[in-house]
Formats: C-alpha cells, sequence, structure tokens
C-alpha cells in the first residue's frame, strides 16, 4: 500500500475533525457551555462520572473533564454520581466570567459486618480493564529508596534484565518476551523520542504516578507494533500546587536527587511545572571474574572491585500550558533535556576489562500536547507533537590495556581496547506525532481512532568508523533513514447493565527504510546504500466478565506483528553491523485470567498465556567481533501467573506472587542444529520465579521486606535432555557446564520508613541483597552485592 496515500487519507480526516470542531463553536453560541474536572479526595481524576443539568447528562472522559451546555447564563443545579462516591447535588450560578466549575467526589465508605465497602480507585479501574494490565502504583515509594526496575520485579511475570548497576540499560522480559517485541511508552507515547533520558534504571519512582505492564494485547491507545507486551510510564498529574524534593545516599558513592513542583492559578485558566532528577553512582561493587596471570597467561578466578563502571545523568522536564478555554480543554508546552554519561566496564560479556571506554547522549526536546472534547465529550481529540535531535557519542581511543585489577599496559601500536576504536559524533533526528480520537456512539459503545507516525534520520562522523571501499568517506557521513505508521482502530461494548465489556480492534503497520550495510570485516561501496518497506495487518478481541463486585473472567486473542526496528536494521555503528533482509515476526497470543477482591481483606489473581511466534529477531554473531540481527527462531509455550495480597491484620499485609513459564523453540531446520535445538527453552530465558512480601504500617512507621527467588536457567540453547528434572524442572539442576547455567539467585531487602512534621519529611533507610549473594542478570554480567541506602523526602501543598 502507498505510505503517501495513508498520509493523504490521514489528512482528510484530521481536515474533517476541524470542521467537527468548528461546528461545535459555531453551536456554542447559541449555547452557554460549562467545563471543569471532578476529581477524588486525594486530588486524582474520576472518569465515568455523570454530571446532570436538567435534562443533559454527560460523563467524565478518562482525564475527569466534562463539558456541558445549558440554554442560558443564571443558576442551575448540577448533579454529580459514580458509583463507589457520595453523590453530589449543588446548585451552581453561570455568568459570562464564571463557567467552569471543579468539583471533589468523596468515597462512600460502608461498614456492614466488619466487612467495608469502597469505591474504587483510578489504579483500581486501570486493573480492571478488558484487557488486562499489571499496574504498579507508585506513590508509596515515594518515601522509599526503591528504583522503578526494583519495583517491576517484585511482580508476577516480569522480570528486569540490566547490564549493570544504576544507569545500565534495562531490558523488561513479559511473559519471556524481551528486546524489541516490548514496546515503552510514556503517557501512551513512544518513549524513542526521549532517548537514554527517561531510561528504566535511571528513573525515580517520584516521576510517576502508576506503571501499567501490558502481556501480550495492547489497548487501541497504544499505538505501536510491540509483540511481547508494553510497559506505559504514567506521569504524574496533579490538580493543586505542590512542591516536593527528594535526595538518597548509598552504597558505591551513589547519590540521586529529585525535584517535582506544580503550579496552577484557576482563575487566569494556567498552569506550570517541573519534574527533573539526578544520578551518580561509581558503580564500584564487586564482581567474580576470570582474571589472567601476567606471566603464565593461565585464567583463574578472581573477586575484584569494578573500577570503570560509573554513571551520570540528569534529566529535567518544564512544561506550562492553558486550561478549560473555548477552543481547548488543555494544551501543554514541554521541554525536556537530559545528558548521560556512562563507562564502560566490559564488553556484552564479563570477559574483558575496559579502562577507559565510555559513552555519551544528550539532547534538548520540545513537545506539545493538545486536548478538546466536543459534543458534550462524547468526541475527544488527544494530539501530541514532538521532535528531538539526540546527539549520540562513544570514545574507544586508548593506547593500551587495563586488566581486571586496574593495571594499565601502553600500547602505542593500537588504538582502541575494545576490537573496533571508534571516537563517533551520532545525531539521530526524531519526529513523532500521536493523534488519538476516541467517540462515544452511545452510553454502552465508543470508537477509538488512534495513529502513531515515527521518523527517524541518523547520520554523524568517526575517524576511526568503517570507510568506503577505496576512499575515505566515512560510512556513518551517509544518511540512514526510517518511518513508521501504526493505525489502530477499535470498538468498546457494554453489555448485561455493564458487567460484560468486549472490545474489538484492528492494527495496520507500514515502514520504510534506508541505508548502507557496513562493516570493517568487508569491503564497503558507496554504491551499496539499500531501501527496504513493508506493511501488515493485526487483529486483537478482548472480553472482560463480572461475575460479582468483587470477581471477574478476561479472556484476550490477538493476531500480532512486530516490524524491525530501525536499531535492528541499522545496527549500532559499532560492533552491530546493518542488515535489511528483515521480516516482521509475527505471534498468537492467547490470554485468559480471573481476578478476586474483596476490600481490605484479599485478593487473588491467576493468569495463563498461550504464545506462538515465528520469525523471532534475535542477535547473532557473523564475524569476530561482529553480530547483526537475524529471523532466526520460532517460539511457542504456555505460562502460568499466580499473584496474592492478604491482610493479616489492618496494618499488616503480605503479598506474593509465581510464575512458571514453557517456552521452547520448534520448527528449526536441519542446518541450524534441529535435532538438538527442536523443543529446547528459549536461552537466556527465566522460566520460574517467585516473590514474597511483608508490609506493615503503624502510623508514622512502616517496616517493610521482600524476598525474591529465581530458579537457574540457561544461558546458551541446551537440548532438552539436558535439562533439569522433576516437577516443571524445578526438582534438580541441568547435566551441563556450570558456565552455562545462571544459577539459582535469592534476593532479600528490608527497609523502613518514617514520617514527619505533618508527613511533610520522610527518612527512609533500606538494605538491598541483605545475604551479599552472587546475583546476576542480562548474559550472566553480575549485580551488586549488599547496599545500604538513606532517603530524605519533603513535601509542600
Amino acid at each position: 500500500m502507498n505510505t503517501l496515500n495513508l498520509y493523504k487519507k490521514l489528512g482528510i480526516s484530521i481536515l474533517i475533525v476541524m470542521l467537527l470542531a468548528n461546528v461545535n463553536l459555531l453551536q456554542a453560541q447559541n449555547n452557554v457551555q460549562l467545563k471543569g474536572k471532578v476529581l477524588d479526595q486525594l486530588g486524582q481524576s474520576l472518569s465515568g462520572v455523570s454530571v446532570s443539568i436538567g435534562l443533559k447528562t454527560t460523563i467524565t472522559n478518562a482525564q475527569g473533564d466534562y463539558s456541558i451546555n445549558v440554554e442560558t447564563n443564571g443558576t442551575h443545579n448540577v448533579k454529580l454520581s459514580l458509583v463507589g462516591y457520595v453523590k453530589i447535588e449543588k446548585e451552581i450560578k453561570v455568568t459570562a466570567s464564571e463557567r467552569v466549575f471543579d468539583f471533589v467526589l468523596a468515597e462512600n465508605v460502608n461498614t456492614l459486618s466488619n466487612v467495608v465497602i469502597t469505591g474504587k480507585t483510578e489504579t483500581d479501574r486501570a486493573k480492571e480493564q478488558a484487557v488486562k494490565s499489571t499496574v504498579i502504583d507508585l506513590k508509596e515509594a515515594y518515601n522509599k529508596p526503591t528504583t522503578v526496575t526494583e519495583l517491576m520485579n517484585r511482580t508476577a511475570g516480569i522480570r528486569i534484565r540490566q547490564t549493570g548497576g544504576l544507569g545500565a540499560s534495562a531490558d523488561v522480559s513479559l511473559n519471556g518476551f524481551q528486546g524489541k517485541s516490548v514496546k515503552y511508552f510514556k503517557d501512551g507515547i513512544p518513549l524513542d523520542y526521549l532517548g537514554e533520558g527517561f531510561g528504566l534504571s535511571a528513573l525515580p519512582a517520584n516521576m510517576l504516578q502508576r506503571v501499567e505492564v501490558y502481556k501480550g494485547v495492547l489497548p487501541v491507545a497504544l499505538g505501536a507494533d510491540a509483540l511481547g507486551g508494553a510497559v506505559n510510564l504514567i506521569s504524574r498529574k496533579p490538580s493543586k500546587k505542590y512542591l516536593e524534593t527528594g535526595y538518597e545516599l548509598a552504597s558505591f558513592n551513589t547519590h540521586r536527587f529529585n525535584v517535582n513542583g506544580f503550579y496552577t492559578d484557576t482563575a487566569s485558566k494556567w498552569f506550570a511545572g517541573v519534574d527533573a532528577f539526578f544520578n551518580h553512582s561509581n558503580n564500584d561493587y564487586d564482581a567474580l571474574v576470570r582474571a589472567t596471570d601476567p606471566i603464565t597467561r593461565n585464567q583463574y578466578d578472581a573477586n575484584v572491585p569494578l573500577f570503570h563502571n560509573a554513571y551520570t545523568g540528569y534529566f529535567a522536564q518544564f512544561y506550562a500550558g492553558l486550561s478549560n478555554r473555548t477552543w481547548a480543554d488543555e494544551i501543554k508546552f514541554e521541554l525536556s533535556t537530559f545528558s548521560n554519561r556512562r563507562e564502560q566496564q566490559h564488553p556484552a560479556l564479563l570477559t574483558d576489562p575496559y579502562g577507559a571506554v565510555l559513552s555519551k547522549q544528550a539532547s534538548i526536546i520540545p513537545s506539545v500536547n493538545y486536548k478538546k472534547s466536543l459534543f458534550n465529550s462524547k468526541l475527544n481529540i488527544n494530539q501530541f507533537l514532538t521532535y528531538s535531535n539526540l546527539n549520540i557519542n562513544r570514545v574507544d581511543t586508548l593506547r593500551g590495556q587495563y586488566d581486571w585489577f586496574g593495571n594499565f599496559t601502553p600500547n602505542p601500536l593500537k588504538i582502541g581496547e575494545s576490537r573496533q576504536p571508534s571516537n563517533s559524533d551520532i545525531d539521530s533526528r526524531n519526529f513523532t506525532s500521536r493523534t488519538n480520537l476516541s467517540f462515544r456512539i452511545a452510553e454502552n459503545h465508543s470508537l477509538e481512532l488512534n495513529n502513531v507516525f515515527t521518523s527517524a534520520n541518523r547520520d554523524g562522523s568517526d575517524p576511526l568508523g568503517t570507510r568506503f571501499s577505496g576512499t575515505d568517506i566515512d560510512v556513518l557521513s551517509i544518511k540512514s533513514s526510517y518511518k513508521k505508521l501504526v493505525t489502530a482502530l477499535g470498538i468498546s461494548s457494554d453489555f448485561f447493565d455493564k458487567k460484560l465489556n468486549h472490545v474489538l480492534m484492528s492494527k495496520f503497520f507500514n515502514y520504510s527504510a534506508s541505508g548502507v550495510e557496513a562493516y570493517e570485516a568487508r569491503p564497503v561501496f558507496s554504491n551499496e546504500v539499500k531501501s527496504v518497506s513493508g506493511n501488515s495487518w493485526g487483529i486483537a478481541d478482548a472480553i472482560k466478565y463480572e461475575i460479582n463486585n468483587r470477581s471477574l473472567l478476561r479472556f484476550s486473542a490477538e493476531y500480532a506483528n512486530r516490524l524491525p526496528d530501525q536499531n535492528e536494521l541499522f545496527g549500532d555503528a559499532i560492533f552491530i553491523v546493518p542488515n535489511f533482509d528483515l521480516r516482521p515476526e509475527r505471534s498468537l497470543n492467547l490470554n485468559l485470567g480471573y481476578r478476586y477482591n474483596k476490600s481490605s481483606a484479599y485478593t487473588f489473581e491467576a493468569n495463563t498465556f498461550f504464545r506462538r511466534t515465528k520469525n523471532l529477531i534475535l542477535l547473532v554473531p557473523i564475524q569476530q567481533p561482529y553480530a547483526h540481527f537475524e529471523n532466526q527462531e520460532n517460539v511457542k509455550g504456555y505460562g502460568v501467573e499466580l499473584d496474592a495480597n492478604v491482610y493479616l491484620t489492618k496494618n499488616l499485609i503480605v503479598n506474593a506472587n509465581a510464575t512458571f513459564q514453557d517456552l521452547r523453540l520448534f520448527d528449526v531446520s536441519t542446518a541450524d542444529g534441529g535435532a538438538e535445538k527442536n523443543d529446547a527453552r528459549l536461552r537466556n530465558t527465566p522460566y520460574f520465579f517467585a516473590n514474597a512480601g511483608l508490609n506493615y504500617n503503624l502510623n508514622k512507621l512502616k517496616l517493610y521486606g521482600y524476598y525474591s527467588f529465581v530458579k537457574d536457567y540457561y544461558l546458551e540453547t541446551i537440548p532438552k535432555r539436558l535439562e533439569a528434572g522433576g516437577f516443571l524442572g524445578l526438582g534438580s539442576s541441568a547435566a551441563i557446564n556450570s558456565l552455562l547455567v545462571i544459577p539459582n539467585q535469592h534476593l532479600l531487602t528490608a527497609g523502613a520508613n518514617y514520617s514527619l512534621l505533618a508527613n511533610q519529611l520522610s527518612v527512609g533507610v533500606e538494605a538491598k541483597n541483605i545475604l551479599n549473594n552472587n546475583l546476576y542478570d542480562n548474559y550472566r554480567v553480575q549485580k551488586a552485592g549488599r547496599s545500604f541506602h538513606l532517603k530524605l523526602n519533603y513535601i509542600i501543598k
């Protein structure tokens, strides 16, 4: 399909929406339009609130906004209601200057036979959508020296794979799928435009309200070609003025600082705010490595501190906007800036020590977000635009080599410690447009259209990099381009007094890319610029049935596609080389789940999944030291997740979860080792892990402890006959070389938090990896040992 025609159709659609908006404005000249926001007592937006004036009724949208017309100025009676909240009936006086009215609903708490029934929070409602998401509420973590990745790792079905300490790249594994199969968003916007500035491993919990994790099927509003799922980082959405600062001091010379503030003038209908953080850590924890004797050249195990593993970075986001205008419910302008500097101690595996290799990334990024509700909130428009220029540097110019003990040996004849010296300077220019339109057809039926267009252009220079054969022309100077369009359309319907919710959606994917397939291992000629393009379709269906007020069933099915990512096509201009022959990954995803929630007593959830994926894109070596991405493997399997929370007393809460996932290769060709690989487990992927936690709250003092276990798993593909035996493979260990096994891991963490000055000041302490066990992460890279953390948090409201 011609991409240009798609853009024309999109332009026509936007033009129609603008015409509809003008029609609405003309209609408004003969009516008085009232607007406002409905919040709960904590200042969180309430969606689905019924707002009635006379015979006219509307419902608040996902942001808690409403819009309703009355015929004249004067006194009117307004009624608001939502299940679980106290109804409001209030008289308002409408004038030419007073047409914005905000309301606060109080939870309706009734005690009957020691059973407490309360209204559902925004987080509760997010957990109970037809398209299932695991929702991690971060408000309780604001005062704790706890990271976002640690909170996610304690959740069923989720593992965070890092390549080091604070600031190292993080990869989320959902139901065994990882890498580019999992997509990342910030408030529904693909996160690529922020580069490494908003990376999970560096992100303080104070920056977010919650994290939504989707496994398998994605909602329409997340426009992406994800195969395994998605992580949506939801920013804090304050409605009242506040200023909050936090400082954390920890082992390994770790310092973390955050500041968050918001100011609003409701009379003038404007707001402004800032969210920022700074991180530094030496990351000089001990690691077990294979050192080399300088005399005999024999290798031996040594426990050494990492000496070139530091990270320093900051991120700041300034924003301002207008709200409750006739032409916009909200328009928000943001300016984000970040800079990261990361020392590289070793390559992907803990094999060779580096002492001077480092990478840097920085950018200044403007963006704008426009929201407008029309026709009494029946039509909602949400438009986001951003442009970023990411500047990326890698430096490896040392003439010599370090050993694991930090000793330096000069070598004037060799440039660089790695096999590919570099002094690269790359610019990646990214544009993102997200258009979301939702239309309420009737009380129980709504349509949603989501369109995401992204483009990336990359070029740069490297005086030590690859050259075109017979010339001095830098290959990086040739621009690489990538464009992707993802359009999703869905219809959501409620039946049987809203007990049954059904969502049907379809997605269209289109991409095009051009660049040079270049690496030093072979001659590269200037006429080797390649272009590729493709498109595909996907379809998904989700059903939720509320058995009663406490329990529900969910089922979803999806035929998903994932397009090759720009980094998979272009490589990283270092060791990962381009490959323009990649095909889209395709997968059939099935999910079935049950949830039971007895408020203030216990919650239980059980979920199962099935996956059948073809053309899985994996990184494979081609010629030392180079590798590229290939369509390598077909994977199928199933998994089970169990999750429970129990209130032993009003103040004591216990939670536990366990995940088993059996993902195996199939249809492996004989040439690729099919005899040994067929029915083998997916490599470098945990297949059993569990978590348990204990929280004790005594007014101002909070105590907590967490335990995590990961069963040993395999770094490389091994034959099924050599796998661990026993029930689900949990009863023994594999009969293979121990270096190919990532051993059992036990992590114990405990902490306390105390609040002072009417809860304005809090002091949090935490000890992580108390047992000082050897813990491993992606590709058996060792994690930090025992560490101690202190956090001070101060808030003014």
